[in-house]
């Protein structure tokens, strides 16, 4: 069937199926990498999607910069953020589609306004959209450039470092490292793509959506695709380590490699194979226990954003103070790790970009994204008495 009916949703399978296919790829370009980006840039550059999302509207939004229909909403006026209200009879839906900006959860949840026990704080009218900015009001546009911005100053020193430009030996990051930082902050456009597709795809489709269903939906068929794509992506490992990375991770080991990751993770595997076995010593102390933790943190990242939905301040101040606690925990951390020790003009970099980010963060969420709103549309329903006449 066309439709995934059965799940409960009412979306061609190809648009669950491409939804899925953008996440997977962030998620596999993001943990790869990620292993090898210094800690302190992993919490700054998985930011990039909030950016890049903002920028991509300009090409999709009918008011965007490079849409070519600058002040022509008249097609969209259904759809369009704010619009006009429901004529009598009509029930009106609202899609919320929230991005979780963190790598060990690539699902987006897609919310409904419910009512919260938490109470909407006070606060002044929204500014209106910028004319010709894709409703994007003045603290988003300013927001999104200063979020730029502290990710081309985090971004700075892995593209000095490939050509040693202005930074000395001591302080360049090692080639892999540069490569794999750009990669990670490069993971982002899919995951942006996927967001403005799962707001396209329900603003279309006119219909209310259950978003733990779609989760589900997502997550199994995310499931799915790495496995089939495994092989490629288990070569990407070695990535930016000398001319012959490709050899380094040879995909016909996928099944010994599978193998023996189960077993790392459940505290089996013989200390030689961790020693030994791969180009880089395996360390599975802790893996359950880092697992079960990052299960706990999606689900209460989850209930937050359901309790925290109408009041919105409070939450962003959260992701706020959240992303300074991060980098002051990941700054400890690279400090006591050798790899990613590197001199004061590196540290003068990472610590300055975490700063622009946070009042970037903090001007981009001082005021909410209209939602995304329509007109749900019914199936008709035939003449039920054209059989008795």
């Amino acid at each position: 069937a066309n439709v995934l009916g059965g799940f409960g949703l009412g979306l061609p399978l190809a648009d669950v199926g491409l939804m899925a296919v953008l996440d997977t790829i962030y998620l596999l370009l993001g943990v790869i990498s990620g292993a090898h980006v210094p800690p302190v840039l992993t919490v700054i550059l998985v930011q990039t999607t909030i950016p890049l999302t903002a920028c991509f509207t300009q090409c999709v939004h009918p008011d965007g910069r490079c849409s070519g229909r600058q002040g022509d909403t008249s097609d969209n006026e259904e759809s369009s953020p704010g619009g006009n209200s429901s004529p009598a009879g009509m029930a009106s839906s609202h899609s919320n589609v929230h991005i979780i900006s963190d790598m060990q959860s690539v699902n987006d949840a897609v919310s409904f306004p419910e009512i919260s026990s938490i109470p909407n704080l006070p606060s002044a009218p929204n500014p209106p959209p910028v004319k010709g900015w894709g409703g994007l009001s003045r603290y988003h546009i300013i927001g999104t450039g200063l979020m730029f911005l502290a990710i081309l100053l985090g971004l700075t020193p892995a593209v000095l470092s490939l050509r040693d430009i202005v930074i000395t030996k001591s302080d360049a990051m090692p080639e892999r490292t540069a490569y794999n930082t750009i990669v990670f902050c490069l993971a982002a456009i899919p995951a942006a793509m996927s967001q403005l597709y799962k707001e396209h795809t329900l603003t279309r489709l006119r219909r209310p959506i259950d978003r733990n269903t779609l989760n589900l939906v997502l997550s199994v068929f995310q499931l799915l695709f790495a496995i089939v794509v495994s092989p490629l992506a288990y070569g990407l490992q070695g990535m930016g380590d000398g001319s012959g990375w490709t050899s380094l991770y040879p995909s016909k080991r996928i099944g010994e490699n599978f193998s023996h990751g189960l077993a790392c993770f459940a505290g089996t595997l013989d200390e030689e194979t961790m020693l030994n076995g791969y180009p880089e010593m395996a360390n599975c102390d802790w893996a359950l226990a880092l697992v079960l933790l990052h299960v706990i943190s999606i689900i209460m990242v989850g209930v937050a954003i359901d309790k925290l939905a109408a009041a919105t301040k409070v939450m962003y101040r959260g992701v706020s103070m959240g992303i300074v606690f991060a980098v002051v925990l990941m700054f400890v951390y690279q400090i006591r790790d050798k790899w990613c020790e590197y001199g004061p003009l590196v540290s003068f970099f990472h610590l300055t970009a975490t700063a622009v980010l946070i009042i970037g963060a903090e001007i981009y969420h001082r005021v909410s994204l209209a939602d995304a709103s329509f007109e749900t549309v019914y199936p008709e329903i035939g003449d039920l008495y054209d059989e008795e006449e």
